[in-house]
C-alpha cells in the first residue's frame, strides 16, 4: 500500500507540473502571435498605390507629374501615353534625377499613336517624374500619360 500511495502521489505531482509548464508555454504562444500581428508590411504594392494622369493640349508639350512626398520613395512600374495628331514614330523619354528611360514607340491607331510601357524606375521624396517627346514635331494636337506604380514608406 505504501508504494501505490507513493505512485498516486508521484502521477499528481507530475500533472500539476505538466499543468503549469502547458500555461507557461501557451502564453508565450499567444504574445508571440500578438507581437506578429504588429509587423507593418510597408513595401507591399498594394498598400500604397500610386497613380496620376498628366493632358497637354499643345504643340510639342511635356508633362511633369507632381513630386514624392517627403518619407516616400515612388516605385514607377508603368507609363501609359497617347500622341494625339502624331505623324511617324516620335520617341517618349521618362526623365528622372540623373536618368534617362527611353520607351519604344507605341502603336499607331489612325492620328494616334498609344503606349502601355513596363518599367521598373524609382523616384525619392522631393524627386518629380516627367515625360517629354524627344522627337519634334511631336504630338501636334496633344500629350496624354498615366504613370502606375506605388509608394515605399521610408524609414
Amino acid at each position: 500500500m505504501n508504494q501505490f500511495t507513493r505512485w498516486i502521489w508521484m502521477s499528481a505531482g507530475l500533472a500539476v507540473f505538466g499543468a503549469a509548464l502547458t500555461l507557461m508555454t501557451e502564453g508565450r504562444a499567444v504574445a508571440q502571435a500578438v507581437r506578429a500581428a504588429l509587423v507593418r508590411n510597408q513595401d507591399e504594392p498594394g498598400r500604397n498605390p500610386y497613380t496620376e494622369q498628366q493632358v497637354c493640349n499643345a504643340l510639342n508639350c511635356n508633362l511633369t507629374f507632381a513630386p514624392v512626398p517627403a518619407g516616400q520613395r515612388l516605385v514607377l512600374t508603368s507609363v501609359n501615353f497617347a500622341l494625339l495628331g502624331v505623324s511617324g514614330s516620335p520617341l517618349v523619354v521618362l526623365n528622372g534625377p540623373g536618368t534617362q528611360v527611353r520607351l519604344i514607340p507605341g502603336t499607331m491607331s489612325g492620328p494616334f499613336q498609344v503606349g502601355n510601357v513596363p518599367v521598373v524606375a524609382y523616384f525619392d521624396a522631393g524627386q518629380q517624374p516627367a515625360l517629354e517627346c524627344a522627337t519634334v514635331p511631336c504630338g501636334n494636337s496633344g500629350f496624354e500619360a498615366v504613370l502606375s506604380g506605388y509608394f515605399i514608406t521610408l524609414p
